[in-house]
């Protein structure tokens, strides 16, 4: 049998146990009763591994009703964000993910074939060209790695547009960005930025800032992509 583990491939079914400690706080263990009393003690302790702080906990004759208690005017921060840090990785995709970032750091661009032979030959780290590519492909959709073609042949490299730099030359950027990090839709991906680049919000605390919806803020982009796609209206 597989050992509990904080970290998690599926948000949506974190987000359904999140949404009703928050959003309701009433219920009782037995009333989760779409999934085993198992998955209930596991995804219970996530969410007071992630929220320990703001966890709540009443007694009564039916049993121990669990909550999220979050007074949103006393914090700097919206909690629900620590959901979002917990996606697990494989052993492949956390060495890989520093190794890249290591041969790329020095701003030259390499084929596909120069990535997987430094990897090999510096590394000692034998991948695949497709499981390259892949990683490649996925960082390239992030902004993070640029691919260009170079007659037949792609060539990747780090992209210069970093968060980091762009706070140091544009003035109140930061303060900018502690604001947009606690107000929708887009929260979470401010929120993310400033734990990349070390900043923490010591300006603003929003006294009406409902929270829960920060738990759909990672569907937006995929829902904006589909609008621009004319796939739902």
């Amino acid at each position: 049998m597989a050992g509990f583990s904080e970290l998690i491939k599926n948000f949506d079914k974190t987000r359904e146990y999140v949404r009703d400690f928050f959003v309701y706080g009433c219920k009782v263990r037995s009333d989760f009763d779409k999934k085993s009393v198992r998955t209930y003690d596991d995804e219970k302790r996530r969410v007071e591994s992630w929220m320990q702080d703001y966890m709540r906990y009443d007694d009564s004759v039916k049993g121990r009703h669990v909550s999220i208690s979050v007074d949103s005017g006393h914090i700097s921060e919206n909690p629900l964000y620590n959901a979002y840090c917990s996606k697990s990785f494989t052993d492949n995709d956390i060495k890989l993910h520093f190794f890249l970032i290591d041969i790329l750091q020095d701003g030259k661009s390499r084929t596909l074939r120069e990535l997987t032979d430094t990897l090999n030959n510096e590394y000692e780290q034998l991948f695949d060209d497709q499981t390259v590519r892949n990683k490649l492909k996925e960082y390239t959709d992030e902004g993070i790695v640029i691919a260009e073609k170079q007659g037949k042949t792609m060539y990747y490299s780090f992209t210069e547009s970093r968060a980091d730099e762009y706070i140091k030359r544009y003035k109140g950027l930061d303060d900018a960005l502690k604001f947009f990090s606690e107000a929708p839709d887009f929260g979470v991906i401010g929120n993310s930025i400033m734990k990349a680049v070390g900043i923490r919000n010591d300006l603003f605390h929003i006294k009406h800032n409902y929270l829960i919806h920060s738990l759909e803020d990672i569907l937006i982009p995929d829902i904006l992509v589909a609008i621009d796609d004319e796939h739902i209206q």
